[in-house]
């Protein structure tokens, strides 16, 4: 008797406009329960429809620590300014390729570029094929079925533009054999905006660790494709720290050559005079004997000073030669996306949250709930 009262009670609060009664809207729910369970199955089965249609993808991770180059410690300062969430390397940094621009480099249409000629093996059901990561993309990675649909009126807008437009070879071009920075073909802009699509990359700001993403259809393609940028990515930073430095080695390079020539050449020349006037006492031969000792000796001491420079400057391209720690380096991943289980749940759930606001928009229409 005292749940029915409660039940009255709430009846009364909803007359007062103080409270919401949830009575009908259960029963509602619960005298139509097949069309909710209706709605729910479809819905499911929509779901497993869609997993099945969407080519499975796999995402793995690396992370980078990269080193940093500074002009001087902050002393006390540093402590104080980390305090107020500011790092004071960043303050005191001198080189110009900064960890922030680490996305922005992978990024790049240079850099995508440059990963088209990455070794890619495709196994197949029948075969195994030796490709690169260009072709991979290109003739290989699957689309979902409404990719098609939703790219056909814009494929039949583009091939009756076609008919009244002149005849471009280079738009159609297939392959990057033959490959323009400036002007991309149609194949090559798509494979580009794929790879823009499955790498992503972010720095920490406080540490500047650069945490590298990369989804591919093929788990090892994904990890093969992850440690290939990373690498990738270490040769261009090193290219660029090292540029001014080894500029200096080549240019001591060849200076060591011209003096090391030059040195050969006097000690030479001074040998052939002491052999040829061995035992004649003249001024004038002293003399000669004299100038030839001291061009030999000079000769040697700009050889020498040069190599001495040569090795200096060699040593400053590995001092110059930044180091990337790989903390966590690109791994197969065993699971993709999506999960056909849990898209089936989602729906269910939608298709039932669904079916039940049919159901009592259905009640209310009729009168059913007031």
């Amino acid at each position: 008797m005292g749940k029915y009262e409660d039940f009255e009670d709430f009846d009364e609060l909803d007359k007062d406009g103080d409270s919401f009664d949830l009575k009908p809207y259960l029963q509602a729910a619960l005298k139509n329960w097949r069309t909710i369970l209706f709605w729910a199955l479809g819905a499911a089965t929509f779901g497993i429809m869609i997993g099945f249609s969407t080519p499975k993808t796999y995402t793995t991770k690396s992370v980078v620590a990269p080193e940093l180059t500074t002009r001087s410690s902050a002393g006390g300062l540093s402590s104080l300014a980390s305090l107020a969430g500011i790092n004071m390397n960043t303050l005191a940094l001198t080189d110009a390729m900064h960890p922030d621009l680490y996305p922005e480099i992978i990024s790049s249409t240079n850099f995508y570029i440059s990963l088209f000629d990455m070794p890619v093996t495709v196994v197949q059901k029948d075969s195994t094929v030796q490709t690169d990561l260009y072709d991979y993309i290109a003739n290989y990675c699957k689309k979902p079925w409404w990719g098609y649909v939703i790219g056909a009126p814009r494929m039949a807008i583009e091939g009756v533009k076609s008919i009244f437009k002149e005849k471009d070879d280079f738009d159609d071009a297939e392959g990057h054999a033959f490959l323009d920075s400036l002007r991309l073909t149609k194949q090559q802009e798509m494979v580009i905006k794929y790879l823009d699509k499955n790498i992503t990359a972010s720095v920490e700001r406080k540490t500047y660790v650069l945490s590298l993403k990369v989804t591919m259809q093929d788990r090892i393609v994904a990890a093969s494709l992850a440690n290939y940028v990373v690498n990738k990515l270490q040769k261009f930073v090193k290219a660029y720290r090292t540029e001014k430095a080894q500029e200096n080695v080549d240019y001591f390079e060849v200076i060591y050559e011209e003096t090391h020539a030059d040195y050969i050449a006097a000690q030479q020349a001074f040998a052939i005079y002491s052999d040829i006037h061995q035992g004649i006492v003249s001024q004038s031969a002293r003399v000669q004997f004299q100038h030839l000792q001291n061009e030999a000796q000079l000769k040697y001491q700009m050889y020498n000073q040069t190599a001495q420079n040569l090795l200096a400057a060699k040593a400053k391209v590995q001092q110059e030669s930044p180091v990337l720690v790989v903390i966590q380096s690109g791994w197969a991943p065993q699971n993709g996306k999506p999960s056909k289980v849990r898209l089936a749940v989602l729906w269910f759930i939608l298709g039932a949250a669904i079916g039940t606001g049919l159901v009592i928009w259905k009640a209310k229409k009729n009168g059913t709930i007031k």
